[in-house]
């Protein structure tokens, strides 16, 4: 009897491999070209150094993005994706790159700095803003715009006005300094419109979807892991209390604390082979 569930385990195995690679050919291709970028990156530019966790957080980042990119592809249309989401990421993106294209004060002090972190960001920013154009333009038909309602234009103004008062200075000028921070703050709450129509829309998350934002978490803790151990670097010299650095740290436990419940149920449905749905009671 074993033997034959065993037989029967080989033979359904071999029917369904075409078809899985006929279905998920172009994720696993995603995957297989960002893992050999991220080993190749790692032995020829990282020099082994911690700061590399930065450009490493950004390549995931880019990742979700490619990911969701995929997704408007397959399903030729923009089902179930927050153009609101996209719009802070693209300010998020674009403010960073204001920093970073100047000054390396926020930049990994390993080679990965010298152009691969800003690139990651350019490449990102570029997908990003197809997937605005997808979702204004090509796709407009298929966006759900009674369900992406999250008022963002607060988040915008609390993080500038945030940005303006709590800011590192690492760069040593104030706009730069306030715009890297900005950049920050804004993707602490950057996918809380995309959660907010999830659940509007009956809380089943599409697979690409559900990876993409599994990306953008990763990220968030590559990003905070390389922080935990370098946010006294970011202490004023005349004062004696770290407020960038608290402002640093307490962005970055909230988007962990944004991302907890989805990630609950993003490891339970992978766990148990299983459609990611979010409960009805689901929090942001």
């Amino acid at each position: 009897m074993t033997s034959f569930n065993l037989a029967t385990a080989v033979f359904s195995l071999r029917r369904d491999c075409p078809k899985m690679a006929k279905k998920h050919g172009d994720e696993c291709l995603t995957y297989l070209i960002f893992a050999v970028i991220a080993v190749a990156a790692a032995q020829m530019l990282s020099d082994r150094v911690f700061s590399a966790m930065i450009t490493l957080g950004a390549a995931f980042q880019c990742l979700g993005f490619v990911l969701l990119r995929l997704k408007v592809q397959k399903q030729r249309g923009v089902q179930g994706i927050s153009g609101k989401t996209l719009q802070l990421y693209a300010v998020c993106l674009a403010c960073r790159l204001f920093s970073t294209l100047q000054y390396n004060g926020y930049l990994p002090v390993d080679r990965t700095g010298d152009w691969l972190y800003q690139m990651v960001d350019v490449i990102a920013l570029a997908v990003v803003y197809s997937l605005i154009l997808a979702v204004r333009t090509t796709h407009q038909h298929s966006y759900h715009y009674e369900h992406d309602t999250c008022p963002i234009h607060w988040f915008v103004l609390l993080a500038v006005v945030m940005s303006f008062f709590v800011h590192p200075h690492l760069n040593n000028r104030k706009i730069p300094d306030m715009a890297w921070t900005c950049a920050l703050y804004l993707e602490s709450v950057a996918m809380v419109p995309q959660l907010w129509m999830l659940t509007k829309l009956g809380g089943e998350v599409e697979s690409l979807a559900s990876h993409y934002i599994a990306c953008v978490f990763l990220s968030r803790l590559l990003m905070m892991g390389f922080w935990v151990h370098t946010y006294h670097e970011l202490k004023p010299k005349d004062s004696d209390f770290n407020m960038p650095g608290f402002g640093v740290m307490g962005s970055q436990l909230l988007q962990c604390v944004i991302f907890g419940d989805f990630m609950y149920y993003y490891i339970r449905s992978i766990r148990n082979n299983t459609k990611l749905v979010l409960p009805q009671s689901f929090a942001i």
